[in-house]
């Protein structure tokens, strides 16, 4: 039987999503002790003041630590805080090898933590080497696990070495992704913004009654709504305006992937809610999720409600991200309606280009547009005006100038294209 590939820092990635949610305002990181093929130990990191993921999976491990190897998505801490050093329970624990994925770029730790491993006499691998050192090879049925290795290149074909790599490397871009939103935290304090939209084949989003009341319209196909739940997992928090609030009245949980589900923010904006639409906010609660309210006008039925004050959608849009920095969040997912969508779309910086601030912080950092090319949903959507079950679709506003597009993928039918504000 043939051997297949996996990869431990990918564990060590699926361990830190647990820790999202949960270690804020540190990062979530996710770690893994393996010896002589398998896993030991595991853990990730807990709420502030416990502890760290190298250290819940060096007490997963136990005495089976020692001569091990340790595989961890973020650079080892090497500081005295609240918590003795990642770097201190590593040697102690007389790890042989230790695989980080991702540099931390805090000054205090930044580099400073290999050299502390290198001179306690522990090999230290960094970066994308790590995640391609951290492919296995797992073993046919009727080996031991001890058979089980660390890919090494010595006298591999072209053929292997380019499979092991390029496992590897994916596994690297993976956590790249991961931590962006918390490199964009550590450098500027502020909550990294990513907004996810699908449009149709025509370029609808939705559609309206002849009330001009919002419906939702489906779009996407499961492989495309699975990567949209990941993004929900690896979120501190969700945004829905208050339209897409009561025109789809949406869960906002993660249900097909693996994470704790984010904080729920609804964007009020200048919709004030009657006593008889707290309803969907009291559905759109519950028990394990806490429910966040920004809005620009007074709310008398929501006493919670952070009221903004400025005369611009962008400058309440910055104090918004600016509260939720405050918090600790380190990454804001937002899922637009229409209107929500053109007022993030004005301008790349949010504020009319005659009048732009080049210093001040743009509404948004990332943006994850999927567009299927399913000519059903424009047809379905033409069946019901038809039907007078809808009156119109809502096109999806025209994309600002000067953004770069820097990833593409194809999933199914869908399409999704990766945009930044330049």
């Amino acid at each position: 039987m043939t051997s297949e590939i996996t990869n431990y820092m990918h564990f060590a990635l699926q361990q830190a999503f647990g820790a999202i949610g949960v270690s804020r305002p540190n990062p979530a990181v996710g770690a893994v002790v393996v010896k002589d093929g398998i896993v030991v130990g595991k853990g990730h990191t807990q709420c502030p003041g416990s502890a760290h993921a190298e250290v819940m999976a060096l007490r997963d491990a136990g005495e089976l630590a020692r001569g091990a190897s340790i595989f961890v998505t973020l650079e080892p801490c090497c500081h005295y805080g609240r918590t003795l050093p990642c770097t201190k329970a590593i040697i102690e624990a007389g790890i042989k090898k230790v695989y980080f994925a991702h540099s931390d770029p805090n000054p205090v730790v930044h580099g400073n933590s290999r050299a502390i491993l290198e001179e306690a006499g522990i090999e230290v691998h960094e970066g994308v080497d790590a995640c391609i050192c951290a492919c296995v090879e797992d073993c046919p049925n009727g080996e031991s696990a001890t058979e089980c290795r660390v890919f090494e290149f010595r006298g591999l074909s072209p053929e292997d070495r380019a499979l092991r790599e390029g496992e590897g490397r994916e596994v690297f871009h993976e956590v790249e992704r991961f931590f962006e939103a918390y490199d964009y935290f550590v450098r500027t304090k502020r909550t990294f913004v990513e907004v996810k939209s699908a449009v149709s084949q025509d370029g609808f989003m939705g559609c309206a009654d002849a009330h001009g009341m919002h419906l939702p319209l489906a779009i996407t196909k499961p492989g495309a709504n699975c990567w949209n739940h990941e993004l929900r997992a690896m979120s501190d928090a969700v945004l829905v305006g208050a339209g897409t609030l009561l025109a789809d009245n949406p869960s906002l949980n993660v249900r097909y992937a693996d994470g704790n589900d984010p904080v729920k923010v609804i964007w009020a904006g200048h919709h004030e809610f009657t006593a008889d639409e707290i309803t969907h906010l009291v559905a759109f609660s519950s028990k394990n999720s806490k429910v966040l309210v920004y809005s620009c006008v007074a709310q008398p039925n929501l006493p919670d409600t952070l009221v903004l004050n400025h005369e611009s959608f962008a400058d309440n849009w910055r104090e918004m991200i600016l509260d939720l920095s405050t918090c600790g969040m380190h990454r804001l997912m937002v899922e637009p309606g229409a209107g929500l969508a053109r007022e993030l779309f004005k301008d790349v910086t949010g504020v009319p280009s005659q009048n732009a601030d080049e210093n001040a912080p743009p509404l948004w950092n990332r943006l994850d547009l999927w567009r299927s090319t399913d000519s059903v949903v424009d047809e379905k959507l033409d069946q019901l005006i038809e039907q007078g079950a809808v009156k119109y679709g809502l096109e999806y506003p025209e994309l600002p100038a000067g953004l770069v597009a820097k990833e593409s993928a194809v999933i199914g039918p869908d399409v999704l294209t990766v945009y930044y504000p330049q």
